[in-house]
């Protein structure tokens, strides 16, 4: 009986170990890239039809940008972004999980480049409606960075 007594405390403190160091995957459903619509205007209000319109996902704990998608405006200067969600395996780390946060990157030849630079989900609006100004555009490429995953049909 008191080597039960002895061995109980070291059962329990095993698990209770594992559990506590993060190192436990659970399944998670992420938002990769959310559901977005922008609007895209010139100075004087109107649309702005074939704007090349980035939209970048990033996420931490490192702030590291993940892929971007793009699309064209529209004649009525609308380019819409489909979401991107997949179930995912994560474990609690002292970092923290892994959270995406989204940044809108707009060019067109003619205007300057519109970009945003939010660092947390909160701060990204998907509805956006931007108004260009004259000036030169600089490119949102950046040669480094994947292609979107593709969505499943």
């Amino acid at each position: 009986m008191t080597l039960m007594l002895r061995v109980w405390p070291a059962a329990l403190a095993i698990p209770l170990a594992v559990l506590g160091s993060g190192c436990v995957p659970y399944p998670v459903y992420k938002t990769m890239q959310p559901d977005a619509r922008i609007t895209v205007l010139d100075p004087g209000s109107q649309p702005v039809a074939d704007a090349r319109v980035v939209l970048i996902s990033s996420s931490y704990p490192y702030g590291r940008e993940r892929f971007r998608n793009e699309a064209r405006s529209g004649s009525d200067g609308v380019a819409t972004f489909q979401a991107i969600r997949e179930w995912r395996a994560e474990s609690m780390m002292l970092h923290g999980s892994q959270v995406y946060f989204w940044n809108w990157c707009v060019e067109k030849e003619g205007y300057e480049t519109y970009a945003t630079l939010n660092r947390e989900p909160s701060g990204f609006d998907d509805e956006a409606r931007i108004q260009l100004q004259a000036g030169k555009s600089r490119p949102c490429n950046n040669e480094q960075l994947p292609q979107a995953p593709r969505r499943k049909s």
